[in-house]
């Protein structure tokens, strides 16, 4: 359920990053959508294991922060924040980071499923790396504490 500590389009931003990382074999730690804090905007986070994947991974992952603001917003102003990060890593220019992009809309595109499913439980709580886990393997929810 959609609570306002709990927006949409926090949820689907930090989904779009769990499906892709998980289909590119990232393991996910915890996704969580941060409460509403006076002069913050609204936010979230995912954090993986930083000993599984490769860069190209990682910068997809990072990318379908940028992927799923540019399609739902028509630009992605609301993944600075990701775009920060892919320019500190090898991606430096913005044809690399464009291209990272189309890649993990493409990607994206593909995973609308486990996506939905992703961003309903986040709706609901914060998702531990099993929670993940269970989602990823069809799961449609994920038992409450």
């Amino acid at each position: 359920m959609r609570t306002p500590a709990r927006p949409l389009d926090v949820a689907q931003h930090e989904a779009a990053h769990v499906v892709v990382g998980v289909a590119l074999g990232l393991r996910v730690r915890l996704a969580q959508l941060d409460p509403p804090r006076p002069g913050w905007t609204r936010s979230g986070g995912v954090w993986f294991d930083g000993r599984s994947g490769t860069t190209e991974a990682w910068g997809l992952m990072l990318a379908a922060g940028v992927a799923w603001e540019r399609a739902l917003r028509g630009h992605a102003r609301g993944a600075a924040g990701d775009l920060a990060v892919l320019r500190s890593m090898h991606v430096h220019t913005a044809p690399r980071v464009r291209a990272l992009e189309l890649a993990a809309a493409a990607l994206l595109a593909g995973l609308g499923p486990a996506h939905a499913r992703v961003t309903r439980a986040l709706l609901e709580r914060d998702l531990s790396g099993a929670d993940i886990a269970a989602l990823a393997a069809g799961a449609r929810t994920v038992p409450t504490e």
